[in-house]
C-alpha cells in the first residue's frame, strides 16, 4: 500500500513540476517577446511586423495540431463566431500590441498585459457570465491600483506618447478577454486546438488586410537586416508558437489557478529584458505595482476556482 501511495505522489510531483516548469517558461517567453518587438520596430511598421509574426505564429501552430485539425468540423455558426472572435483576439490584440510598444516600454506593457485575468473578470460580469463577489471585487481594486502605480513612474518628457502607448495596449488586452470569454463554449465542444488555430487564421487574413491598407510589407517595411530576421524569428517561435504550445502542455498538467500564478514570469520577464535589451529603467514604485497586479491575479484565480 505505501509503495502505490509514493508511486502516485511521485507521478503527481513529476506533473506538478513539468506544468509548473511549462508555464513559466511559457509566460517568460511571451515576455521576452514584449521588449523583443521594441528591438525589431525600427526597421518596419508595426502592422506588418505584427502580421508576419502572427502568420509564423500560426504555421507553427498548424504543425503543433495537425491531427486535431483533420478531425475537426465547424458548425456554420460556430465557425462564424470562431472567425469574429479570432479578429477580435488575433488581430486587435497583436495590432495594437505592436503599434503601443512604439510609443511605451516592454514593462509598462508586461504590467498592462498581466491585467488580462481582470478585463476577462470585469467582460463576464458585465455580460452576466459569471458573478462578480466581493473576493473578485477587492482583486480588481488591486490590480487597477498596481497599473496606476507602476504608469505613474517612469515617465518622461514623452508623457503624452507614453500613455498613448499604454491605453493602446489596454484596448489589445481587453480585445483579447473578450476572445477568452465567448470562446469558452467553443473550446469546450472542439477543443482548444482546432478553435485557437482557425481563430489565428481569421485573425491574420485581417492582419494581411490591414497592414495593407496602413503598412508597407510589399514596399521595403519587411526588408530586414540580419538582426532584425532574428528577432522575427524570435516573435515567431519561442516567443509565438512555442509560448503558446508549452502553455497549452502545462494546462493538461496543473490547474488553471497553478498556471496563473507562473504567469508573472510574463512582466518579470519583459522588465528584466526591457532593462537589459533596451536600458529601461526599473523603479521601487513600478515593482510595488508589479506585485499588486500579480497579487490581484492570482486571487483572482483562488476565487474562481471556490466558486
Amino acid at each position: 500500500m505505501r509503495s502505490v501511495y509514493l508511486s502516485i505522489m511521485t507521478e503527481f510531483n513529476k506533473s506538478l513540476f513539468w506544468g509548473l516548469f511549462f508555464a513559466s517558461m511559457a509566460s517568460g517567453l511571451g515576455g521576452v517577446g514584449l521588449a523583443v518587438t521594441r528591438l525589431a520596430l525600427p526597421q518596419t511598421d508595426p502592422f506588418s511586423l505584427s502580421f508576419l509574426r502572427w502568420f509564423i505564429m500560426l504555421l507553427g501552430l498548424v504543425a503543433f495540431s495537425a491531427r486535431a485539425l483533420l478531425t475537426t468540423r465547424f458548425a456554420r455558426k460556430d465557425f462564424l463566431k470562431v472567425s469574429l472572435l479570432g479578429i477580435a483576439y488575433f488581430s486587435g490584440f497583436p495590432i495594437c500590441l505592436t503599434f503601443g510598444l512604439e510609443f511605451t516600454t516592454s514593462g509598462r506593457a508586461g504590467i498592462v498585459f498581466a491585467t488580462m485575468p481582470v478585463w476577462t473578470i470585469i467582460i463576464a460580469s458585465f455580460f452576466q457570465i459569471e458573478k462578480l463577489n466581493a473576493t473578485k471585487f477587492i482583486a480588481i481594486l488591486l490590480a487597477f491600483g498596481g497599473v496606476v502605480l507602476s504608469l505613474s513612474s517612469n515617465l518622461s518628457d514623452n508623457n503624452g506618447q507614453i500613455l498613448t502607448g499604454d491605453i493602446v495596449i489596454i484596448i489589445g488586452v481587453i480585445s483579447a478577454s473578450i476572445f477568452t470569454v465567448f470562446a469558452k463554449g467553443l473550446i469546450k465542444n472542439y477543443g482548444s486546438q482546432p478553435v485557437m488555430v482557425y481563430a489565428l487564421l481569421s485573425g491574420v487574413v485581417f492582419m494581411f488586410l490591414i497592414a495593407l491598407l496602413f503598412g508597407s510589407p510589399f514596399a521595403g517595411s519587411l526588408d530586414f537586416n540580419i538582426n532584425g530576421w532574428f528577432y522575427v524569428f524570435i516573435l515567431g517561435i519561442p516567443s509565438g508558437a512555442l509560448m503558446i504550445y508549452f502553455w497549452g502542455l502545462a494546462l493538461r498538467m496543473i490547474s488553471p489557478t497553478q498556471a496563473a500564478i507562473c504567469s508573472g514570469f510574463n512582466p518579470l520577464t519583459a522588465i528584466l529584458a526591457g532593462a537589459i535589451l533596451l536600458g529601461e529603467e526599473i523603479t521601487s514604485v513600478f515593482l510595488i505595482g508589479f506585485l499588486c497586479v500579480i497579487s490581484a491575479v492570482i486571487f483572482l484565480q483562488i476565487a474562481n476556482k471556490n466558486e
